[in-house]
């Protein structure tokens, strides 16, 4: 009598976690599972923790990265995988995070002196250096080769994509009478290509009501506004229709 053969299944394996997110291995190639996290470590080391938070960020995300699939921008996503993952292609990081200002907000109204809520006249593209123990630093061009933290060419590429991805999805806020704000966004190397890599949601993006300029993102937790999950709803209701 002939023995049944096991079906092997596969288990994914964690291969790193960070404050919001965990990846895990994956049966396909050169990819990984990108799993968001319900918790999130805020800067003080306190833990920020609302159940459902990961879901909403996986389905808010995956709604834009697809909408800018559309515009032949290159990013990580590859497809959903349950309520809280994706898969994801696995990017050579670049440890810069860029940020995009089209309305003045947050700590950028400190460093310029600017009332919250002054429209930019063209928007602004700042770079951070991603570094724990230095606190993230804002640097320059000079900064960035010097330290050889990465290349003349890839910072363009990088700027260049940053604003177009900025200008896409500033035009796609406003037809659903939200604002964009200003918005977080990395990128990574695959091949010879810059990839737009980790999320693009409410904990990345400042997103306010067209209207009445009230925050719908996680600013909400630094004010202390509560309602986080029904402004998240909100934000995935509009952009769903």
């Amino acid at each position: 009598m002939l023995k049944k053969s096991k079906i092997q299944t596969f288990t994914p394996e964690l291969v790193l976690e960070g404050n919001n997110k965990k990846f895990y291995t994956s049966e396909e190639e050169n990819c990984l599972i990108m799993k968001f996290k319900d918790s999130i470590v805020l800067r003080n080391g306190t833990v920020f923790k609302m159940k459902g938070h990961g879901e909403l960020r996986n389905k808010i995300s995956t709604i834009l990265f697809e909408y800018l699939r559309n515009f032949n921008l290159l990013t990580h996503y590859i497809k959903p995988i349950d309520e809280t993952s994706m898969l994801v292609r696995k990017l050579n990081m670049i440890p810069i995070k860029v940020v995009v200002r089209n309305i003045a907000a947050g700590n950028f109204c400190d460093r310029f002196g600017i009332e919250k809520g002054t429209l930019l006249d063209q928007p602004v593209i700042e770079l951070y250096y991603k570094n724990n123990s230095a606190q993230y630093p804002f640097v320059n061009e000079y900064h960035i080769y010097a330290l050889h933290i990465s290349t003349p060419e890839e910072i363009a590429m990088i700027t260049r994509t940053a604003s177009k991805i900025n200008a896409i999805l500033r035009s796609f806020f406003e037809r659903r009478n939200l604002k964009f704000v200003d918005a977080r966004f990395e990128f990574g190397i695959l091949g010879d290509d810059i990839v737009l890599g980790d999320e693009i949601s409410p904990r990345t993006c400042r997103i306010w009501d067209g209207e009445t300029n009230e925050p719908l993102d996680f600013e909400r937790v630094r004010l202390n506004m509560g309602n986080i999950r029904e402004s998240y709803m909100e934000i995935l209701r509009r952009i769903s229709i």
